[in-house]
């Protein structure tokens, strides 16, 4: 047992010191009340505390259910084989994986690499992956950007995600771990699927990071698609920030998502207006206004910002793709024609895409959207996400 413990502490050592490890909140805004971890490739140990407990490896399976003590049940293939705290999972060697299934609530089973922590938190459980900064990119890069494109587009965005996760490495530090699995962090919905172009275009930017001219870690915000212009961050957030300002951009104007219509009842929208912010529908002149209002370029209000209707609230009333439209009259319904999908600030990721068609290098990409900013290969020994 001692021996197995020394051969587990050498081996996390030895990788610890050739790569910069990220603790990653899986599933974290589930409330999980029982999981199961599956070996599918190597075995994994299970540690209670310190304590070895079992080895296993595929087809064993290990489920985990919180107590009301405020301690973690285990059991092995049905039969519950301890009950302990701050539960450990190690794989065997790097290249290992599992698969993870939460049973309650039902989610769809995801596939990860790396070592994971299970707590008891609050009666429900916690899944933290603890895993290699460039191996949790690679599994980012095609959770946000899928597969198919060309590789200086996935260089581009291995440089913005790994930005974000070096500026923000302490976002979800009171919960114990960096960041979250989920889109308001970084969406990493599984392991890295071994595909060649996004492992190279990690590979071939490691440690390269974006930086203002103050010599700070660049804001990295993306969308999918600006519609051809992109946004104000106030318009987005109540707030300006440096190196941000709306600009025009043709590059995405002709892709998938540059284009939307959505009808809503023009009751839904009338008592929408009048609810929340008082608008005067019983007036001709500015239902008039309401039905004809243009956005040929961006703005930050609807009509007129004497009426005190911010786009992003319509946006967030109504689910709609962005903020960019504009409105006209069909019966019964309104019509909102509108262009872009998300936010609008930074990175147009549709027109990145378009821009590697043309033969942009993902240099010239990251500068057109994120104006001023420095590119700096630090060493990855050098990043830290402990304290």
């Amino acid at each position: 047992m001692l021996r197995l413990l020394i051969i587990i502490v050498l081996f996390c050592s030895s990788f610890t010191s050739e790569a910069q490890l990220i603790r990653v909140g899986l599933f974290a805004s589930q409330k999980i009340s029982q999981v199961r971890f599956s070996p599918k490739v190597g075995s994994c140990f299970i540690f209670s505390d310190t304590s070895f407990i079992a080895k296993i490896s595929s087809p064993d399976l290990i489920e985990f259910s919180p107590e009301q003590t405020g301690k973690i049940e285990i059991s092995i293939n049905g039969k519950v084989l301890h009950v302990g705290n701050n539960i450990s999972v190690v794989q065997e060697k790097n290249e290992n994986h599992l698969d993870i299934k939460v049973l309650k609530p039902t989610l769809k089973t995801r596939s990860y690499e790396g070592d994971f922590f299970v707590l008891n938190t609050k009666g429900y459980l916690q899944v933290i992956n603890d895993i290699d900064l460039e191996q949790y990119l690679e599994g980012v890069i095609e959770s946000e950007a899928g597969t198919g494109q060309r590789i200086e587009y996935y260089k581009v965005q291995a440089i913005i995600s790994r930005t974000y996760a070096m500026k923000y490495k302490k976002k979800h530090e009171s919960s114990g771990f960096n960041l979250c699995d989920a889109t308001h962090c970084q969406a990493y919905l599984h392991k890295r699927n071994q595909s060649p172009v996004i492992d190279t275009a990690v590979s071939k930017t490691r440690g390269v990071i974006m930086l203002d001219k103050n010599g700070a870690l660049y804001s990295t915000f993306f969308h999918a698609n600006c519609g051809g212009q992109t946004c104000e961050p106030d318009a987005v957030w109540n707030q300006k920030i440096e190196g941000f300002s709306s600009f025009k951009d043709t590059f995405c104007i002709h892709t998938n998502q540059s284009k939307w219509v959505k009808k809503i009842p023009i009751k839904d929208w009338n008592t929408f207006l009048q609810d929340k912010y008082n608008f005067p529908v019983w007036d001709s002149i500015s239902v008039e206004q309401m039905f004809n209002f243009q956005q040929n370029e961006r703005k930050t209000f609807f009509i007129n910002p004497f009426f005190g209707i911010p786009l992003r609230d319509i946006r967030e009333a109504f689910k709609l793709k962005s903020t960019f439209f504009s409105c006209s009259k069909e019966g019964d319904f309104i019509v909102l024609s509108g262009r872009g999908f998300g936010h609008g600030v930074g990175l147009c990721q549709e027109g990145a895409m378009n821009m590697t068609k043309y033969g942009y290098d993902y240099n010239q990409i990251l500068a057109f959207y994120f104006p001023g900013m420095i590119l700096y290969e630090q060493p990855i020994a050098s990043f830290s996400f402990r304290k």
